[in-house]
């Protein structure tokens, strides 16, 4: 879910440093939606459609998602700036009431899900995620709306829930405002049976009263560990997230920026992928310990051991990794610039590829990109593929989960064609009736990767279009 999650928001986090418009922003939300699996061409995203409500009216949601004739969910899109007011929220639950659909989707500034039930008199939000990478809420979120997962029973199931979570949650806050309000008394009370235990022989009862009333005591909240809309799922960012890591930026085989601790967690998660059947201890003579200084990888037998628990180690429920002997692990996360280029070397050498964003005043080589070099694009003819076009080295990656067109068309030349069918043997494979790429496809060029999507000779720099649209050739150097 985090790499679907990842793929899902990536151009969304782009929009608002563009600052493009609702239209385009609804325009790359429909996009985005198709790493869900949710497909156009099969009537399942609905841009803007005029839905009849009787006597001859209509309602014009943003996004109507429907699969088999069935209306299973509703969007209400706003600029990637806007915040959430009480009118949007009404104009959703609207769209939702209208169409008869319990579950609705606001997708602005963040993404906020919505539950309409007979027992509340206004819709209920019950999942909000902020947009950005490796949000435990944001895999909350394509868990359930991924088109193979999505069952109207199951999200109504997890909304139920998340009601009830919420109603806890409220409860703890009324705990709180009553101690917070009460504390002089409680404290004290508390307080006196412990003096008098410890100090009776020496002080009478009235004496210890009238010490303990000379005293003000009182309760502050502290909200540093609480999230905006008190949601019991969301976390701060662990010790692990040093400034040192964070302010380092690496891109693994051209996708995202990564800081040093998700760098190394990402190698080791995709050699992993790459090799299933590997067993813990080869894999630790892949990662030696000596890499990080104290253990690359570490069995979670050995954390608990070393009550390690939650810190220095990836070892969240979604982190954790197992190995082809079924040995559950997790990766180190002390890495910092004086270490990150022991696991990066091991990296190269198994052929992957790592870019790192330096200060524009330092650029003198072809393998380092800034921070904004690597662009999200799609192609669509005859295809509906992703990719990451890498501006510093002019360079295209096909992504992992891409459709391409099956057959060659007319104008591809006899060489051309036998790589082709070479890629499809070695990236790509048929799966309900359309040709997947497996994994992710380096190309020189973007023109490569257009005939290698379409099917035949084609322009790249005009084929492939970034989140906003535009043409690639706007980056060609």
């Amino acid at each position: 879910m985090k790499e679907k999650w990842n793929a899902f928001v990536y151009a969304l986090i782009e929009a608002p440093k563009k600052d493009v418009d609702e239209t385009r922003y609804q325009e790359s939300i429909e996009n985005q939606l198709q790493f869900l699996g949710w497909r156009p061409y099969a009537g399942e995203i609905c841009h803007k459609p005029n839905v009849p409500i009787g006597n001859g009216k209509y309602i014009q949601p943003d996004i109507l998602i429907r699969h088999n004739d069935k209306d299973l969910f509703v969007i209400e899109v706003k600029r990637p700036r806007h915040k959430l007011s009480d009118r949007d929220r009404q104009q959703l639950q609207s769209y939702m009431r209208q169409l008869k659909i319990q579950v609705g989707v606001y997708i602005g500034e963040h993404i906020e899900v919505f539950y309409d039930t007979p027992s509340q008199k206004d819709a209920v939000s019950i999942l909000k995620t902020q947009l950005e990478l490796d949000s435990r809420q944001g895999f909350k979120f394509v868990e359930r709306f991924s088109k193979e997962n999505f069952s109207k029973d199951a999200i109504l199931a997890f909304c139920e829930e998340r009601i009830k979570e919420k109603q806890r949650q409220a409860n703890l806050e009324k705990i709180k405002d009553s101690l917070i309000a009460e504390a002089q008394q409680q404290i004290s009370e508390s307080l006196f049976q412990y003096l008098t235990d410890k100090y009776g022989k020496s002080f009478s009862e009235d004496e210890i009263r009238g010490m303990l009333k000379s005293l003000k005591f009182e309760i502050k909240r502290n909200d540093q560990n609480t999230n905006s809309d008190s949601d019991p799922d969301t976390h701060t960012k662990s010790p692990k997230d040093t400034s040192d890591a964070t302010s380092i930026r690496y891109s693994l085989n051209g996708g995202p920026l990564l800081n040093t601790n998700k760098l190394a967690y990402s190698i080791v998660k995709l050699y992993l992928e790459q090799h299933p059947g590997i067993s813990f201890n080869e894999l630790e003579q892949i990662f030696p310990p000596q890499l990080q200084g104290s253990g690359t990888i570490r069995t979670l037998k050995y954390i608990q051991e070393k009550q390690y628990k939650g810190r220095r180690f990836f070892d969240r429920p979604d982190e954790i990794l197992v190995c082809g002997d079924s040995i559950t692990f997790a990766v180190s996360t002390q890495w910092s610039k004086n270490n990150i280029g022991n696991i990066i070397e091991v990296a190269k050498k198994h052929g992957y590829k790592i870019s790192q964003p330096i200060p524009a005043s330092q650029q003198s080589t072809n393998n380092v990109t800034k921070e904004d070099d690597i662009i999200h694009c799609f192609i669509r003819r005859n295809a509906d593929a992703q990719g990451f076009f890498n501006i510093s080295s002019q360079t295209l990656t096909v992504l992992k989960g891409s459709i391409i067109n099956p057959i060659h068309l007319t104008n591809i030349g006899e060489t051309a064609k036998i790589k082709r069918e070479a890629l499809f043997g070695k990236y790509t494979k048929i799966e309900n009736g359309v040709r997947i790429v497996t994994s992710d496809i380096e190309f020189k060029s973007p023109s490569g990767a257009a005939l290698f999507c379409v099917g035949g000779s084609s322009n790249g720099w005009s084929e492939w279009k970034d989140s906003e649209f535009n043409e690639l050739s706007k980056y060609r150097k």
